[in-house]
């Protein structure tokens, strides 16, 4: 009998946006620096080149918005609350959130080098073409979440929830992913050499011949 075709996870939700995002308000840099750093609420703006970069941030929350080439680069942030927001050249490297609650958002060619967000809680989150290298996103919930064309080479995702989740042409080379389920995640088109996962953790994925080739380190077994 034929192999009945695996059931895809649901899409994910895109932000929901205006129509036409370039037509919301545009405060001028530094007002827009003034309603960051006072936490006040960020309601249909956009936001464009602005330099947040080593800043202190207590809370934060976005929605409705875009933000274009705003960097939090090495900021630390107690609460980041985003929803129905789409983030294009924007830069977390190395910020440290320490409540990162995320709902139908994108991070179109951001940085998230070694960005630090343990426990966070991601849904319906998407990263095109960018770079998250190291970041460290233990302990986090990231369900109906969409990494397409992302480094994560040596990111730590341990322990992760990552429920209806999808990976494309994907760089998890020497990522950390032990005690995550990888069950129905396809990584066929994605980069896996050295990934660090629990055999039993692999039980239910996607592979190709080669990465399971590659995956037999796992076992402890030598193919001459």
């Amino acid at each position: 009998m034929p192999e009945k075709p695996k059931k895809q996870p649901p899409e994910r939700d895109p932000p929901r946006l205006p129509e036409q995002p370039e037509g919301l308000p545009r405060p001028d840099p530094v007002a827009a620096r003034e309603m960051v750093l006072e936490g006040s609420p960020i309601e249909e703006q956009a936001l464009a080149d602005l330099d947040l970069s080593g800043e202190r941030i207590g809370s934060l929350t976005i929605s409705g918005s875009v933000l274009e080439r705003v960097s939090f680069a090495n900021c630390e942030i107690g609460s980041l609350r985003l929803r129905d927001v789409r983030l294009t050249g924007c830069d977390l490297s190395n910020a440290r959130i320490r409540s990162f609650e995320a709902t139908r958002v994108e991070f179109i060619r951001c940085r998230l080098v070694g960005l630090v967000a343990p426990k966070s809680q991601w849904l319906s989150v998407l990263l095109d073409t960018g770079n998250a290298r190291f970041a460290q996103l233990n302990d986090s919930r990231l369900r109906r979440c969409e990494f397409r064309e992302t480094h994560l080479g040596e990111a730590v995702l341990s322990r992760c929830d990552l429920a209806e989740t999808r990976f494309a042409q994907s760089i998890l080379r020497q990522a950390d992913l032990t005690g995550t389920r990888l069950k129905n995640l396809d990584l066929r088109s994605d980069d896996i050499e050295g990934i660090q996962v629990a055999v039993e953790d692999l039980r239910g994925a996607r592979i190709s011949a080669a990465q399971a080739l590659e995956l037999t380190r796992l076992l402890g077994v030598v193919i001459e």
